[in-house]
C-alpha cells in the first residue's frame, strides 16, 4: 500500500491561512477550491478532486503533494480522503491543524468574503499609472486602381 503524499504544514503562501495574499490566486484557482469543497452534511464525494499544494508541480522533487490547509479543512469531509485514511494511505492527523500551525480559514466560504474584501481593498492605479492604450495596427490596404473606360 503506498502513502498517499502530504504537506504536514501549511505553505507561506497556502490560501487556507488567515495571513495569506489571496489576491495572488486567480478565479481559476478558487474554482478549483470550490469544486475540492465538503461541508459537514455536504461531503465531497469520492469523485471531488482533492488540492495539491499549489507550490507542487509535476516533475519536481515533491509532485503533487495534498495541501496541509485544505485537509485541515476540508478532508474530514471529503470521502475519498475519508477513505484513504481508513485504507491506511493517509495518517488521520492529516487532516487536523497542529497547535503550531498558522489560523486557517474555517471554511471555503469565509476564504471566498477574505478574498473579496482584500481584492476591494487593493489600489487602483490612478490615470497617470495606468499604461495607455495600445496603438492599433496601422492596416496598408492596396488602393485599387480601375482602368480608365474607353468612351
Amino acid at each position: 500500500m503506498t502513502a498517499e503524499p502530504h504537506r504536514t504544514h501549511p505553505c507561506r503562501q497556502c490560501p487556507r491561512r488567515r495571513d495569506a495574499d489571496l489576491t495572488a490566486f486567480s478565479d481559476a484557482d478558487m474554482a478549483k477550491l470550490t469544486n475540492a469543497n465538503g461541508t459537514t452534511g455536504s461531503e465531497a464525494d469520492t469523485g471531488a478532486p482533492a488540492m495539491s499544494c499549489h507550490i507542487d508541480q509535476p516533475d519536481t522533487a515533491h509532485p503533487m503533494r495534498l495541501c496541509a490547509g485544505w485537509l485541515a479543512v476540508v478532508g474530514r469531509n471529503h470521502l475519498a480522503i475519508r477513505i484513504a485514511m481508513l485504507a491506511g494511505t493517509l495518517p488521520p492527523d492529516a487532516v487536523t491543524a497542529a497547535p503550531d500551525w498558522p489560523a486557517l480559514h474555517p471554511s471555503l466560504e469565509a476564504l471566498l468574503t477574505e478574498r473579496a474584501r482584500q481584492q476591494a481593498e487593493q489600489p487602483q492605479p490612478t490615470a497617470a499609472e495606468q499604461p495607455a492604450p495600445p496603438t492599433p495596427p496601422t492596416h496598408h490596404y492596396p488602393v485599387l486602381r480601375t482602368p480608365a473606360r474607353e468612351r
